[in-house]
């Protein structure tokens, strides 16, 4: 596999078969088709001759803990099933750069929250990089120190996770006193139902206060909320004039 354009290094040293670095990078992908025909328990002993840093004793936990079966072959696991030693491979590397992509299509609830668990606690002992990308983004929000958004293969946003949930909170109440905004460029989102408005707005908020004692609820908008306002905007987060207030 060969890049198109552009270039990925860490430390300043190139990625691409270079055999200093690849052995302390971890890629779980969503599916490893690469896979099919092994068992799980052959995929795992490679697994371990791959990664200088393997934690056996880690992956029979995480084995244990999500009842993989070890003598199936990757083709013939459940969806779940694959995404979750997907998970063992990512965790158990223990790669100063571990990369998860989509670890838990087509996990079930009770094993996505003990991922979660055994992730935070691996990452409290054994601190690293860990990029993870889901489509799960409030179940997983509290996993995240910075936030990353990508549109079209470009970052728009780059941001520690409370600053980029701070930027936007949502205005509800009587339409008469928020329809004035309606067509200001940081309202991300806008509902009305009877006399009732909400709207989310991108910026910071000058007259809170005055609002607060007009009636207007003020809240956070839910992080994948965020997400999905953002990404329907045609500008980049960062033209938007959030020095500019309500006023």
């Amino acid at each position: 596999m060969f890049p198109d354009q552009g270039s990925v290094t860490a430390d300043d040293h190139p990625v691409h078969e270079n055999p200093d670095i690849v052995p302390h990078i971890c890629f779980a992908k969503s599916v490893e088709y690469a896979w099919s025909e092994y068992k799980a328990q052959d995929i795992l002993k490679f697994c371990s001759l791959l990664y200088p840093s393997w934690d056996a004793d880690f992956a029979a936990e995480m084995l244990g803990r999500f009842s993989i079966p070890l003598k199936q072959k990757y083709k013939h696991l459940s969806r779940g099933n694959q995404s979750l030693l997907g998970i063992v491979k990512g965790l158990a590397s223990r790669c100063p750069i571990t990369l998860l992509d989509e670890p838990t299509l087509g996990v079930d609830a009770e094993k996505r929250e003990a991922f979660y668990e055994l992730l935070l606690r691996d990452y409290s002992e054994h601190s690293r990089t860990v990029i993870l990308s889901t489509h799960l983004i409030d179940e997983s929000a509290d996993l995240f120190q910075y936030i990353t958004l990508l549109q079209k293969g470009t970052v728009t946003a780059h941001r520690e996770t409370e600053e980029f949930v701070a930027q936007a909170r949502y205005l509800q109440g009587n339409s008469q006193h928020l329809g004035a905004y309606l067509g200001d460029a940081r309202v991300l989102n806008s509902k009305s139902l009877g006399s009732v408005t909400r709207i989310a707005w991108l910026g910071p908020i000058d007259n809170e206060q005055y609002l607060r004692e007009q009636g207007i609820e003020i809240s956070p908008v839910p992080l994948q909320k965020l997400f999905v306002y953002l990404t329907r905007q045609e500008q980049k987060t960062s033209e938007v004039p959030v020095h500019e207030n309500i006023s």
